[in-house]
Protein backbone atom coordinates (compact mmCIF):
# COMPACT_ATOMS: atom_id res chain seq x y z
CA UNK A 1 0.00 0.00 0.00
CA UNK A 2 2.68 2.70 -0.81
CA UNK A 3 0.80 4.18 -3.34
CA UNK A 4 0.99 8.30 -3.62
CA UNK A 5 -3.12 8.81 -4.02
CA UNK A 6 -4.87 8.65 -0.86
CA UNK A 7 -7.99 7.17 -2.41
CA UNK A 8 -5.59 4.43 -3.86
CA UNK A 9 -4.40 3.15 -0.39
CA UNK A 10 -7.92 3.37 1.35
CA UNK A 11 -9.08 1.00 -1.72
CA UNK A 12 -6.34 -1.06 -1.10
CA UNK A 13 -7.00 -1.24 2.33
CA UNK A 14 -10.41 -2.27 2.10
CA UNK A 15 -9.75 -4.91 -0.76
CA UNK A 16 -7.29 -6.54 2.42
CA UNK A 17 -10.36 -7.58 3.98
CA UNK A 18 -10.78 -10.88 2.74
CA UNK A 19 -7.58 -11.47 3.19
CA UNK A 20 -7.49 -10.58 6.91
CA UNK A 21 -10.40 -12.97 7.16
CA UNK A 22 -8.25 -15.95 6.13
CA UNK A 23 -5.59 -13.96 8.62
CA UNK A 24 -3.03 -13.92 5.82
CA UNK A 25 0.34 -12.54 7.49
CA UNK A 26 1.31 -10.12 5.19
CA UNK A 27 -2.53 -8.74 4.65
CA UNK A 28 -2.42 -8.19 8.44
CA UNK A 29 1.20 -6.66 8.38
CA UNK A 30 -0.45 -4.14 5.76
CA UNK A 31 -3.45 -3.11 7.57
CA UNK A 32 -1.64 -2.46 10.60
CA UNK A 33 0.85 -0.39 9.09
CA UNK A 34 -1.69 1.71 7.66
CA UNK A 35 -3.81 2.11 10.68
CA UNK A 36 -0.73 4.62 11.01
CA UNK A 37 -1.83 6.24 7.33
CA UNK A 38 -0.94 9.97 7.12
CA UNK A 39 -4.87 9.94 5.76
CA UNK A 40 -7.52 9.34 8.30
CA UNK A 41 -9.91 7.91 5.72
CA UNK A 42 -7.08 4.93 4.86
CA UNK A 43 -6.55 4.60 8.66
CA UNK A 44 -10.43 3.91 8.99
CA UNK A 45 -10.93 1.51 5.94
CA UNK A 46 -7.84 -0.33 7.75
CA UNK A 47 -9.72 -0.51 11.06
CA UNK A 48 -13.03 -1.72 9.71
CA UNK A 49 -10.79 -4.69 7.05
CA UNK A 50 -9.32 -6.22 10.51
CA UNK A 51 -12.57 -5.36 13.00
CA UNK A 52 -14.90 -7.02 10.55
CA UNK A 53 -12.24 -9.88 9.97
CA UNK A 54 -13.41 -10.79 13.23
CA UNK A 55 -10.63 -13.38 13.35
CA UNK A 56 -8.55 -13.76 16.68
CA UNK A 57 -4.94 -13.23 14.65
CA UNK A 58 -7.20 -9.59 12.98
CA UNK A 59 -8.34 -8.51 16.52
CA UNK A 60 -5.19 -9.22 18.20
CA UNK A 61 -3.16 -6.38 16.12
CA UNK A 62 -6.04 -4.20 16.57
CA UNK A 63 -5.34 -4.78 20.62
CA UNK A 64 -1.43 -4.79 19.97
CA UNK A 65 -1.57 -1.23 17.95
CA UNK A 66 -4.03 0.45 20.59
CA UNK A 67 -1.88 -0.27 23.26
CA UNK A 68 1.73 -0.23 21.61
CA UNK A 69 1.20 1.52 18.19
CA UNK A 70 1.84 4.79 17.52
CA UNK A 71 -0.96 7.86 18.19
CA UNK A 72 -2.82 7.47 15.42
CA UNK A 73 -2.31 3.96 15.69
CA UNK A 74 -3.75 3.96 18.94
CA UNK A 75 -6.39 6.33 17.88
CA UNK A 76 -7.35 4.23 14.65
CA UNK A 77 -7.67 0.83 16.63
CA UNK A 78 -9.93 2.21 19.54
CA UNK A 79 -12.22 3.99 16.48
CA UNK A 80 -12.53 0.37 14.85
CA UNK A 81 -12.74 -2.06 18.18
CA UNK A 82 -16.41 0.39 18.63
CA UNK A 83 -18.05 -1.69 16.23
CA UNK A 84 -16.12 -5.00 16.86
CA UNK A 85 -19.22 -7.96 17.79
CA UNK A 86 -17.85 -9.16 21.03
CA UNK A 87 -15.29 -7.37 22.80
CA UNK A 88 -13.33 -6.85 26.03
CA UNK A 89 -13.21 -3.55 26.87
CA UNK A 90 -11.25 -2.92 29.61
CA UNK A 91 -8.54 -1.64 27.10
CA UNK A 92 -10.33 0.90 26.24
CA UNK A 93 -11.27 1.77 28.85
CA UNK A 94 -7.87 2.32 30.07
CA UNK A 95 -6.92 4.54 26.86
CA UNK A 96 -9.04 6.75 28.13
CA UNK A 97 -6.31 8.23 30.68
CA UNK A 98 -3.93 8.04 27.41
CA UNK A 99 -1.48 11.14 27.59
CA UNK A 100 -2.36 11.64 23.86
CA UNK A 101 -6.17 13.67 23.78
CA UNK A 102 -6.50 11.99 20.23
CA UNK A 103 -6.65 8.88 21.91
CA UNK A 104 -8.52 9.80 24.78
CA UNK A 105 -11.24 10.68 22.56
CA UNK A 106 -11.21 7.90 20.18
CA UNK A 107 -11.70 5.80 23.27
CA UNK A 108 -14.21 7.84 24.59
CA UNK A 109 -16.16 7.81 21.25
CA UNK A 110 -15.80 4.07 20.68
CA UNK A 111 -17.09 3.40 24.06
CA UNK A 112 -19.98 5.42 24.01
CA UNK A 113 -20.49 3.94 20.87
CA UNK A 114 -20.68 0.22 22.41
CA UNK A 115 -22.79 1.51 25.24
CA UNK A 116 -20.30 0.30 28.19
CA UNK A 117 -22.25 1.47 31.50
CA UNK A 118 -18.28 1.17 33.34
CA UNK A 119 -16.84 3.70 31.25
CA UNK A 120 -19.44 6.30 33.45
CA UNK A 121 -16.79 7.52 36.15
CA UNK A 122 -13.56 7.83 33.78
CA UNK A 123 -16.19 9.34 31.26
CA UNK A 124 -17.29 12.03 33.30
CA UNK A 125 -14.43 12.83 34.76
CA UNK A 126 -12.94 13.64 31.04
CA UNK A 127 -15.71 16.37 31.26
CA UNK A 128 -13.13 18.45 32.79
CA UNK A 129 -10.45 17.56 30.16
CA UNK A 130 -8.22 20.11 28.95
CA UNK A 131 -8.93 19.16 25.15
CA UNK A 132 -12.22 20.86 24.01
CA UNK A 133 -12.08 17.66 21.37
CA UNK A 134 -12.08 15.02 24.02
CA UNK A 135 -14.66 16.85 26.25
CA UNK A 136 -16.92 16.38 23.31
CA UNK A 137 -16.66 12.91 23.26
CA UNK A 138 -16.92 12.44 26.59
CA UNK A 139 -20.43 14.34 26.81
CA UNK A 140 -21.50 12.93 23.57
CA UNK A 141 -20.65 9.39 25.00
CA UNK A 142 -22.94 9.96 28.17
CA UNK A 143 -25.36 10.77 25.88
CA UNK A 144 -25.26 7.28 24.42
CA UNK A 145 -24.83 4.99 26.89
CA UNK A 146 -27.84 7.29 29.31
CA UNK A 147 -27.22 6.71 32.52
CA UNK A 148 -29.13 9.41 34.66
CA UNK A 149 -26.45 9.84 36.95
CA UNK A 150 -24.34 12.00 34.12
CA UNK A 151 -26.86 14.45 34.14
CA UNK A 152 -25.81 17.07 36.78
CA UNK A 153 -22.24 17.01 35.57
CA UNK A 154 -23.75 17.36 31.69
CA UNK A 155 -25.75 20.05 32.88
CA UNK A 156 -22.45 22.27 34.01
CA UNK A 157 -21.21 21.64 30.59
CA UNK A 158 -23.91 23.66 29.14
CA UNK A 159 -21.57 26.30 30.37
CA UNK A 160 -18.84 25.27 28.93
CA UNK A 161 -16.03 28.00 26.99
CA UNK A 162 -16.53 25.55 23.75
CA UNK A 163 -19.50 25.80 21.45
CA UNK A 164 -18.83 22.50 20.63
CA UNK A 165 -19.29 21.19 24.11
CA UNK A 166 -22.44 22.54 24.71
CA UNK A 167 -24.13 21.54 21.75
CA UNK A 168 -23.13 18.30 22.78
CA UNK A 169 -24.12 18.48 26.04
CA UNK A 170 -27.66 20.01 25.32
CA UNK A 171 -27.92 16.67 22.43
CA UNK A 172 -27.18 14.54 25.06
CA UNK A 173 -29.02 15.36 27.95
CA UNK A 174 -32.15 15.22 25.70
CA UNK A 175 -30.81 11.70 24.58
CA UNK A 176 -30.88 10.85 28.11
CA UNK A 177 -34.49 12.68 28.55
CA UNK A 178 -33.00 14.25 31.74
CA UNK A 179 -36.14 16.00 33.69
CA UNK A 180 -33.80 17.68 36.02
CA UNK A 181 -32.14 19.03 33.34
CA UNK A 182 -35.16 21.56 31.95
CA UNK A 183 -33.83 24.58 33.93
CA UNK A 184 -30.64 24.32 32.38
CA UNK A 185 -31.50 23.47 28.74
CA UNK A 186 -34.18 26.60 29.12
CA UNK A 187 -31.35 28.75 30.01
CA UNK A 188 -29.58 26.94 26.86
CA UNK A 189 -32.48 28.52 24.64
CA UNK A 190 -30.41 32.18 25.14
CA UNK A 191 -26.89 30.93 24.12
CA UNK A 192 -25.07 32.86 21.85
CA UNK A 193 -24.14 29.90 19.64
CA UNK A 194 -27.23 29.32 17.65
CA UNK A 195 -26.16 25.62 17.39
CA UNK A 196 -26.69 25.30 21.14
CA UNK A 197 -30.03 27.11 20.78
CA UNK A 198 -31.39 24.51 18.48
CA UNK A 199 -30.03 21.34 20.39
CA UNK A 200 -31.04 22.96 23.70
CA UNK A 201 -34.68 23.37 21.69
CA UNK A 202 -34.48 19.53 20.53
CA UNK A 203 -33.75 18.19 24.08
CA UNK A 204 -36.36 19.96 25.72
CA UNK A 205 -38.86 18.29 23.34
CA UNK A 206 -37.46 14.94 24.15
CA UNK A 207 -37.62 15.49 27.76
CA UNK A 208 -41.28 16.08 27.00
CA UNK A 209 -42.48 18.37 30.43
CA UNK A 210 -44.95 20.82 29.28
CA UNK A 211 -43.56 23.44 31.72
CA UNK A 212 -41.39 24.63 28.99
CA UNK A 213 -44.27 24.99 26.59
CA UNK A 214 -44.56 28.90 26.83
CA UNK A 215 -40.77 29.57 26.80
CA UNK A 216 -40.59 27.48 23.37
CA UNK A 217 -43.75 29.50 22.45
CA UNK A 218 -41.67 32.66 22.76
CA UNK A 219 -38.75 31.27 21.14
CA UNK A 220 -40.78 30.56 18.17
CA UNK A 221 -43.02 33.60 18.26
CA UNK A 222 -40.03 36.15 18.21
CA UNK A 223 -39.21 37.65 14.80
CA UNK A 224 -35.20 37.74 15.88
CA UNK A 225 -34.84 34.01 16.32
CA UNK A 226 -33.04 32.03 13.37
CA UNK A 227 -34.83 30.11 11.09
CA UNK A 228 -33.69 27.02 12.29
CA UNK A 229 -33.80 27.67 16.07
CA UNK A 230 -37.60 28.46 15.11
CA UNK A 231 -38.11 25.46 13.54
CA UNK A 232 -36.45 23.06 16.38
CA UNK A 233 -38.65 25.10 19.05
CA UNK A 234 -42.28 24.48 16.82
CA UNK A 235 -41.23 20.99 16.12
CA UNK A 236 -40.39 20.52 20.14
CA UNK A 237 -43.75 21.99 21.02
CA UNK A 238 -45.65 19.70 19.01
CA UNK A 239 -43.84 16.83 20.63
CA UNK A 240 -44.80 17.66 23.94
CA UNK A 241 -48.34 18.43 23.18
CA UNK A 242 -48.27 14.78 21.42
CA UNK A 243 -47.09 13.20 24.47
CA UNK A 244 -49.53 14.78 26.28
CA UNK A 245 -52.50 13.18 24.19
CA UNK A 246 -50.77 10.18 24.60
CA UNK A 247 -50.57 10.43 28.68
CA UNK A 248 -54.22 11.88 28.44
CA UNK A 249 -55.45 8.81 26.14
CA UNK A 250 -53.84 6.51 28.33
CA UNK A 251 -55.42 7.75 31.42
CA UNK A 252 -58.83 7.98 30.21
CA UNK A 253 -59.16 4.56 28.85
Amino acid sequence: MNEENPADRWKAATHLASAARSQQTEALAELADALDDSHPFVRWCAGQALVHAGRPRAMAVLLEALENGSVRQQAAAADALAYARKLNAEPLLQSLANEEALVRQSAAEALGRLGYRPAMHSLIGLLEDESLWVRRAATRALGHIGDSSAVDPLSLRLQDASPWVRRSAAYALGAIRARQAVSALLAALDDPDLQVQRHAAWALGRIGDPVVLEKLRAVQADSGTNSEVAQEAKAAVQAIQRSGWRRLTAITR
